[in-house]
């Protein structure tokens, strides 16, 4: 059995039925911390959480921020978060735009819709994972290369006492 995944995920999806779904397709994968939010607002009230990826609904209905809105005000709260757009929005110009402002993907609802996202979803954890492994061996080389200068330092403070 393939071991849970924690990687933290938001689904904001005025579409009780949608979300439902959603969500019942990325627990068939493995993901387990899943956070449902009927509204873009209820999600940028809980960013404290640090979401890793956010799927997210265009229209979010009337009087409340669109996905647009909402990505715009998570890419400058949390830069790194990467935003799947899943929309019924068949929009060449939204779907540019969205991306123009930091959107990781657009996803069109259909058929293969939870399939190309589940997809793009273990694209981001691999990427993230990779880059941890990258920040982690650039901190380990700091601190060998701090060693060996250390060392050297004090193989010629030692030389030189020698020497005197």
């Amino acid at each position: 059995m393939t071991r849970p995944d924690r990687t933290c995920i938001f689904i904001v999806e005025d579409e009780p039925a949608f979300s439902k779904a959603a969500l019942h397709v990325l627990e068939s994968k493995n993901f387990v911390n899943l956070h449902a939010f009927e509204s873009g607002e209820a999600c940028l009230e809980k960013l404290n959480m640090q979401p890793e990826i956010v799927l997210l609904d265009y229209n979010l209905g009337a009087d409340r921020l669109n996905g647009l809105e909402v990505l715009k005000i998570l890419k400058k709260r949390l830069p790194q978060t990467q935003v799947i757009f899943l929309s019924a929005v068949e929009s060449l110009e939204v779907a540019t735009n969205t991306i123009n402002h930091g959107a990781y993907d657009y996803v069109v609802k259909g058929e293969t819709a939870f399939e190309r996202v589940k997809n793009l979803m273990r694209r981001i954890v691999f990427e993230n994972q990779i880059k941890k492994e990258n920040l982690n061996l650039r901190r380990s080389r700091k601190i060998v290369y701090s060693i060996i200068l250390v060392l050297l330092a004090a193989i010629a403070a030692l030389t030189i006492l020698q020497l005197s």
